[in-house]
């Protein structure tokens, strides 16, 4: 990075909130994280005024902002309030801060496999991509960076392994359809290169460790596990429905981040070793 950053709001104390802020502790910033989970530092809706003057009296005018919030499922509303009028508020509260909102690259179209680039229109299937998007354009619009993310993973949080061990059925789709992950630890150092006030903001930069059809991902975790894969198949539309293309992350490679954790690695670890294991 080209220059300290001193001062990070991390707005989501999930999975990657919590990694993040990690990270950018290593890095000597003082970070400040809010949520409405007991763990955060400020405990409450982000999109709520009180609760983001509470924040500024603990760390004012952060130089960066990520909003890496999850609804856990939920409604078009719920979406709504946690994405968009979480971003809308942040804005206009600390409009000095560089936001960084993490979205998803579920937002691309299905492709039959091909490469997808933060070039390729994305589509909105239902309301809660409608708001996805149009938070995206509030983002960009105020200069900050849209990060699309692959499916995260990590250590004792991994959905596919999971599954496979307790022998639910398969992911849905057929066996050619391209399914793309990220290691939370290796998502969290690609947010982190996106805060270099060197880097141009008002863009998207999509975040994706691997890509891998779900033919060899089953095949890999056979052979690692030594348990069969489930005959069955989730039906199709489970969730957020099937998409079938392959997350390219070109420009965050040439950003200088590499992913460090592959998901052959990760499975031979969750299985054999530990949960708080890291990557080598």
């Amino acid at each position: 990075m080209s220059r300290a950053v001193s001062a990070v709001w991390v707005v989501g104390a999930g999975l990657l909130g919590k990694e993040l802020a990690r990270v950018w502790r290593t890095k000597g910033a003082h970070v400040l994280t809010i949520d409405k989970r007991a763990e955060a530092r400020v405990r409450g809706d982000a999109a709520e005024r009180d609760t983001l003057a509470e924040a500024a009296s603990i760390l004012p005018m952060p130089e960066v902002i990520y909003v890496c919030v999850s609804t856990r499922g939920g409604s078009a509303t719920d979406y709504r309030r946690a994405y968009r009028d979480t971003t809308e508020a942040l804005l206009h509260a600390q409009p000095q801060a560089r936001v960084i909102f993490c979205s998803t690259a579920g937002l691309y179209p299905d492709t039959s496999g091909k490469e997808v680039t933060e070039e390729t229109p994305c589509e909105a299937k239902d309301e809660k991509d409608r708001v996805l998007l149009d938070t995206e354009r509030l983002v960009v619009s105020a200069d900050g960076i849209v990060a699309r993310l692959a499916a995260l993973y990590g250590f004792g949080r991994c959905e596919l392994v999971r599954r496979h061990v307790s022998g639910e059925p398969r992911l849905c789709g057929g066996e050619e359809r391209v399914l793309n992950y990220v290691y939370v630890g290796d998502a969290a150092r690609a947010l982190f290169l996106l805060a270099d006030p060197e880097l141009p903001g008002g863009s998207i930069r999509n975040i994706c460790g691997e890509s891998v059809t779900k033919r060899d991902m089953y095949a890999l975790l056979e052979r690692v596990s030594k348990i069969p894969a489930s005959e069955r198949s989730s039906p199709d539309g489970a969730r957020r429905g099937v998409k079938n293309h392959s997350v390219s992350a070109k420009k965050m490679r040439t950003a200088g981040w590499f992913p460090r954790m592959s998901m052959e690695h990760f499975v031979e670890v969750e299985l054999f070793e530990n949960e708080g294991a890291s990557p080598v």
